[in-house]
């Protein structure tokens, strides 16, 4: 497969990229198609090779990202790049359009459910079950294999999953977030949208996005022009701009414009829709140090509620209960939308004798740039494996992919190839330590906030609050004092005037025992019977 190529002309219909694999072969074997939709309204697409009987199994297959810029439901969804294979081979296919469209894990194995019903309706009881999915389909996959709503399914082939599941999104976040404090001072930057969560016009949006692009690093005038003749018209700083985000969020220049607008036109789409996040908002920052001093005092900061975080997170991140079922997982190594390191979420969750993870090793960037050798060869080992044959590795699909064809170009798995530790450039499990101090006095009633800070201000308060009598939830202002702000960016109390929400990271409870815990509480600003308070949200213990 050609890897994506990145075309300012029609750069957003990227988001709905489809999968396919190149040099596909002429396999196409005669089959029974039966079409329709599911009781929540997926369309579905079930083919059934000549003579098949149930013994033979069945294939299911999973599809990819399908953008906002696809709001319709696929109502002829395609079986798959390895379709014609498995159907060859005597399998049954079977496929589904999921019921959503864009990052659709919330009711995918619903759908699948569904999906399967109806084709033991149509075809009866399968003697065998896989799964094969790729990009969201590697995600929709493991939520399949861990939901348990398909039986015994007997082996699984990911490739360039997006196992790692939910998290991938902070990866995005963070880019916008980076890309944003660079630009903040380029005339005509601006993204479409001030916030984040907020949906851009979908009429001048992606124009102002791209020349946001142009004005920020040039990198439209590169794609169009090339690099030679780009660099003769490059602005001032437009380079150092580029190299500067690139090199903070670990982003291939290839993939910059691609991720940015996930971050940009997906990221709203997935917080604004009621079948998803329904407005609620599960990306943070306020602890990340991104490793630049200007960065840190530059970048929009954000809070996300605890439950609204669990919540995206159980739509979906995996566990890792998946039964018996056998795992191939194969990924290019220069993925810049689904990173590689995804697979390291399998490895650290999956038993290792359920588990074979191979890399395919690029000359040149791709989402799922496998040769049909390369993707036939894994699935052909999976087939082997869940009929009793060994545990392939990474070499047993090497070798039987050259046994298929010997061009270099054509099977480039890596047994030696190294994963990197995380997908995250900016991980979230170690917030940076808090040198400012939050005090709840449990007797008095007093809240003691030092060096609070309002977003998008620079200037900084000590703020005493006081528990009400009669609702213990809300807190009164008893005083504020303003005080200088620190020489360098740290994490501290903060005020999202856009939210009506304070956070305070590390509170101490008074009194405070040397193994007592810390936490990070939520407060929300209210108006109640005409006055002003903070009423108690939600908390948490800190890191």
């Amino acid at each position: 497969m050609q890897k994506p190529r990145l075309r300012t002309s029609t750069p957003l219909l990227l988001l709905g990229i489809s999968i396919y694999l190149s040099g596909c072969p002429n396999l196409i074997a005669q089959a029974t198609e039966f079409q329709g939709q599911t009781e929540n309204g997926a369309y579905y697409k079930i083919a059934l090779p000549e003579n098949w009987q149930p013994h033979d199994g069945l294939v299911i297959w999973n599809h990819g990202y399908q953008g906002y810029t696809k709001t319709e439901l696929e109502p002829d969804p395609s079986l798959g790049p390895l379709a014609d294979i498995a159907l060859s081979q005597g399998y049954a296919m079977a496929a589904s359009s999921y019921s959503q469209t864009g990052w659709a894990v919330f009711n995918s194995h619903i759908d699948n459910q569904q999906l399967y019903r109806k084709f033991v309706e149509l075809a009866g009881d399968p003697g065998g079950i896989f799964i094969q999915g790729a990009s969201l389909g590697g995600i929709v996959s493991m939520r399949d294999l861990e939901e348990g709503l398909i039986p015994d399914i007997d082996g699984a082939l990911l490739m360039c999953g997006a196992v790692a599941g939910a998290t991938n999104w902070d990866q995005a976040f963070d880019l916008r977030m980076v890309y944003e404090a660079v630009c903040k001072e380029v005339d005509g930057a601006e993204l479409p949208t001030d916030s984040w969560s907020e949906q851009p016009d979908p009429i001048g949006g992606e124009a102002q996005f791209l020349n946001s692009l142009e004005r920020c690093t040039g990198l439209i005038s590169a794609e169009f022009l090339g690099a030679p003749l780009a660099q003769l018209l490059q602005r001032p700083g437009q380079s150092d701009r580029m190299n500067t985000i690139l090199e903070l969020t670990d982003t291939d220049r290839e993939f910059l414009l691609l991720d940015l607008a996930y971050a940009v036109f997906e990221i709203p789409n997935l917080v604004s829709d009621e079948s998803k996040l329904n407005g609620l908002k599960p990306f943070a920052n306020a602890g990340i140090d991104y490793g630049n001093a200007d960065i840190n005092t530059t970048i929009q900061r954000s809070i996300a509620l605890p439950s609204a975080r669990q919540f995206f997170l159980d739509n979906y991140t995996p566990r890792g209960s998946i039964g018996d079922t056998k795992v191939v997982s194969i990924h290019t190594s220069k993925d810049g939308l689904v990173k590689v390191e995804n697979q390291q979420t399998l490895l650290q969750l999956l038993p290792a004798d359920q588990l074979t993870t191979a890399i395919v090793v690029e000359a040149e960037a791709s989402h799922c740039g496998f040769s049909m050798d390369e993707g036939a060869a894994a699935w052909n080992q999976l087939l082997a494996w869940s009929a009793g044959a060994a545990q392939p590795d990474a070499q047993d699909i090497q070798e039987s992919c050259q046994t298929v064809n010997s061009d270099p170009d054509q099977c480039r798995f890596d047994v030696n190839f190294q994963l990197g530790d995380s997908i995250l450039s900016f991980p979230r499990e170690h917030p940076s330590g808090s040198p400012t101090t939050s005090m709840f006095h449990r007797e008095s009633g007093l809240l003691l906030i030092e060096s609070l800070a309002i977003a998008g201000n620079s200037t900084v308060y000590d703020i005493e609050l006081v528990q009400t009598q009669d609702n213990g939830a809300l807190f009164t202002l008893e005083s504020v004092t303003e005080i200088s702000p620190a020489a360098s960016w740290q994490l501290k109390p903060l005020f999202f005037p856009a939210d009506s929400m304070l956070y305070l990271p590390n509170l101490r409870l008074l009194p405070y025992g040397e193994d007592d815990a810390l936490y990070d509480v939520y407060l929300e600003y209210t108006d109640i019977n005409g006055g002003d308070g903070l009423r108690f949200l939600e908390f948490e213990l800190a890191n």
